[in-house]
């Protein structure tokens, strides 16, 4: 063979090699985009019912359900901020020809559909007939909504494990952003667009006129239906995935920590909580939100005083996007090389916000005109002080984010992360719930008539039964199940004498004031310790060492 001949051969098995590279190349990129939109599906299915989850307060607000009961239902979210409790063994057990995510997520998945088909008829009779919600109806709602939380946290876990292989490494960032995409959508949908579809009124006035259809006395959609429909896609979706989506299993090349046993995970966490800054840092996130605890509780006080829920709930999907939007403005207006410090200089704003926000909701009822509803311009006004306070909300969680990705040992950054995250999560939801019981047991209620009949044409008789039978209403504190059923029974409602969501909200206030002043000094010393104070593995001839 000739010299030539030789330099054709390697110049065509040159271009071979090449064009093979440019097909996997091009293969990669079709698989990553197909894989990122499985992403973003997944977590879409988890936002529904944790949508759903947060849409039943405002439900059970304008149904005139206790704060008590509020708090009660407010458990149903936590196991969210709980699963680290349980994310070990997801991560360590598993079926391993089935593969390590899928072993979880099909499961999980057919649980968190059939419950839905299982339990849409019960719930939705529970809530569309039930006048008076009893102890024993809270307790049911309560842990059935738990239930899907649960079921919908540990999908999150597992979803979050198969997005850190299921990706090329150059599009692994996208993990976060299919995260945060996918699920906020679910939530939307869940939440803002079932409350929309739910009411009777907002269809009527805006949805079926453009289609030219008659007003109807019930929403386009009813919570049965709703469950129904999402119970059958959470079905045939994970058919699908159980039969057509292959999980590499390559769990041996992942990283020291998703190899570790559940006993080992744990031993890990206890090392890093044993930190002395970690603990400080722990103590500051438990504490911040004490000041913003009647924040959530806000919005129910508007539909108790008649704003429509179906409303506050499409304007809550608009602050959705502001949440989305701002991280990438904060990013350049902020210095996130200091973020913790950044959060503590715009924790006092988000107080001051705050307290105005209480107002508002205190003039709220001097808003709404003679026919018993609120101007457009109330709602625009809404709209832009909430914007602010969103603003800020959504800034001091990309600070507070920023420096959790600043400090954590990358070694285990997953443990790491998963551990701050669950500590601030606790932090958000115990002072809410505990509000909301605080706000039950310190207001004073009482029983009262919306519109006093006129008695004049009544005869003596009449009207001396009448008297007592109201001072026998005025003296109902419905401070108990039984009275606040007599209340309902006689045609009257409870009503707040004295309403403690203010008073908490000055004290609340008042406690983050103090927080500043308390923690000015840890939060600069944190901020200013090495990366390496921070640290509990290190690296030793190419092999990761636990101190």
């Amino acid at each position: 063979m000739s010299f030539h001949d030789l330099s054709l051969n390697k110049k065509q098995h040159n271009l071979q090699i090449s064009i093979e590279k440019k097909n996997i190349e091009i293969k990669s990129k079709n698989n990553d985009f197909k894989n990122i939109v499985f992403l973003m599906f997944l977590y879409f299915l988890q936002g529904i019912p944790i949508g759903l989850t947060a849409s039943l307060p405002y439900i059970l607000s304008s149904r005139n359900v206790s704060y008590f009961y509020q708090a009660t239902f407010s458990l149903a979210s936590w196991p969210f901020a709980m699963k680290l409790l349980w994310a070990p063994i997801v991560d360590s057990v598993f079926i391993e020809r089935i593969g390590r995510r899928k072993s979880w997520l099909v499961p999980i998945q057919y649980l968190i559909g059939i419950f839905m088909i299982i339990f849409a008829d019960y719930v939705h009779e529970m809530i569309e007939n039930n006048k008076i919600f009893s102890s024993y109806d809270i307790y049911i709602l309560t842990s059935i909504f738990f239930m899907f939380t649960f079921l919908a946290a540990t999908q999150d876990i597992a979803v979050d494990g198969w997005g850190l292989t299921i990706l090329s490494k150059e599009k692994a960032s996208w993990a976060s952003i299919c995260n945060n995409a996918g699920s906020t959508s679910g939530v939307l949908i869940g939440n803002s667009l079932f409350l929309i579809l739910e009411s009777e009124d907002f269809c009527n006035r805006y949805i079926r006129p453009i289609f030219g259809l008659p007003a109807q006395e019930y929403g386009l959609v009813d919570l049965r239906e709703f469950m129904h429909f999402f119970g059958v896609v959470f079905i045939v979706s994970t058919t699908l995935i159980l039969f057509f989506k292959q999980e590499k299993n390559n769990y041996k090349d992942e990283s020291l920590e998703s190899n570790l046993s559940i006993s080992e995970t744990f031993g890990l966490l206890t090392k890093i909580v044993k930190l002395e800054p970690v603990q400080q840092l722990l103590l500051i996130l438990f504490t911040c939100k004490i000041a913003f605890a009647t924040s959530s509780i806000r919005t129910l006080k508007m539909i108790e005083v008649g704003v429509p829920k179906e409303t506050l709930g499409l304007i809550n999907g608009y602050f959705q996007f502001i949440q989305i939007l701002t991280p990438i403005f904060a990013g350049k207006l902020y210095d996130l090389s200091k973020p913790l410090e950044a959060f503590y200089k715009i924790y006092s704003i988000r107080i001051l916000i705050t307290i105005f926000l209480v107002l508002w909701v205190y003039v709220t009822p001097e808003f709404r005109t003679a026919n018993n509803e609120y101007p457009y311009y109330y709602f625009l006004l809404y709209i832009a002080l909430n914007s602010l306070y969103f603003l800020i909300f959504s800034a001091m969680a990309l600070f507070k984010t920023a420096f959790f990705t600043h400090i954590s040992d990358k070694n285990i950054g997953g443990t790491y992360m998963t551990l701050l995250n669950t500590i601030a999560n606790i932090g958000v939801h115990w002072p809410t719930t505990l509000s909301l019981y605080l706000i039950d047991v310190l207001s004073i209620k009482h029983c009262v008539f919306e519109k006093m009949p006129n008695i004049s044409s009544y005869s003596a008789v009449r009207k001396r039964f009448f008297n007592d039978f109201v001072k026998n209403i005025h003296e109902n504190t419905c401070s108990t199940e039984f009275e606040q059923k007599n209340c309902h029974g006689y045609g009257a409602k409870c009503a707040f004498r004295i309403d403690a969501f203010y008073l908490l909200s000055i004290i609340c206030s008042l406690i983050g004031v103090f927080w500043l002043f308390k923690f000015k000094k840890i939060i600069s010393y944190l901020q200013s310790l090495s990366k390496q104070e921070w640290r509990i593995t290190e690296l030793k001839k190419n092999q990761i060492i636990i101190k």
